[in-house]
């Protein structure tokens, strides 16, 4: 019997959108793995954050995406050599985004002497962890190819810092839930699709192309509206991403995370004619 991809965003979606718990979701990710589907992270985290929860969650010999899809990594014990792939440690990697953080840095250095913004890098630690609650940001700050910025300025000058971004160096800027994220052409819709063709490529047949998909915010809303089962995560402002209005097999949770991650699974799962667990 076929099994599913589960495509799933971190912050505010598995793990609590303050704490970071992910509370009860490692007995269902048990379920969901013992059944033969596959977890993949699809977040704007960095690979060194993501790697300490893929172990925590038994998830290790699994694929994921990092920085909004700017980067994916296959284990190696799994997959065979990708297309376009790099070695990378334990890992195949495949680069979207093209330009470094150290590329986008030096772009938002000289952006500063026009717009109010801060680079997340240049902000002291307990700055950080205001906005993050996190005692340690090294490995948030450890990124490959982007940056995080705090925006200060007005909407009049955030337009026209998007339209000099994508003029001057082909680039998008993200809204996450805290920060926002400057970098190349990429996002969490892209990384699922080119993950999906990995797996029909590498294992066809064994996989449905209906993808389960979960999220929280706007971030991920190009992820969830490509799904075939999107699951909508309640978030403190008590709103869900606005999907296609023609959207099909939409399920939402009526609890934040960590719980509405596993509460919405099962929802899901009951509806399900091949289960998931």
């Amino acid at each position: 019997m076929k099994k599913y991809l589960i495509f799933t965003d971190l912050d505010g979606t598995l793990l609590d959108h303050e704490n970071y718990s992910y509370g009860n979701n490692k007995k269902t990710i048990t379920r969901i793995i013992n059944n033969e589907n596959d977890v993949i992270f699809n977040t704007s985290k960095t690979f060194s954050e993501s790697i300490n929860l893929l172990k925590k969650l038994n998830l290790t010999n699994m694929p994921f995406s990092t920085e909004n899809g700017a980067l994916l990594y296959f284990p190696k014990n799994r997959f065979k050599k990708i297309k376009n792939s790099s070695d990378y440690d334990k890992y195949w990697k495949i680069r979207i985004a093209k330009l470094s953080s150290k590329n986008w840095y030096q772009f938002l250095l000289k952006k500063q002497k026009k717009f109010k913004l801060l680079i997340a890098q240049d902000l002291h630690s307990k700055i950080l962890k205001k906005y993050t609650n996190l005692d340690n940001t090294s490995k948030m700050l450890n990124r490959e190819a982007s940056q995080i910025i705090l925006w200060e300025d007005n909407l009049v000058n955030l337009k026209k810092f998007k339209n000099e971004l994508k003029s001057e160096k082909q680039g998008i800027l993200i809204q996450g839930s805290r920060f926002m994220q400057v970098s190349s052409v990429c996002n969490k819709r892209i990384a699922k699709k080119l993950i999906s063709h990995v797996y029909d490529h590498q294992f066809y047949g064994t996989y449905f192309k209906n993808t389960i998909a979960l999220g929280d915010s706007k971030n991920d809303i190009d992820m969830l509206n490509s799904a075939s089962y999107s699951c909508l995560i309640k978030n403190p402002s008590g709103s869900f991403p606005k999907l296609h209005s023609n959207k099909k097999n939409i399920i939402k949770s009526s609890k934040f995370a960590p719980d509405g991650w596993s509460q919405v699974l099962y929802k899901l799962n009951n509806t399900l004619e091949n289960k998931i667990f």
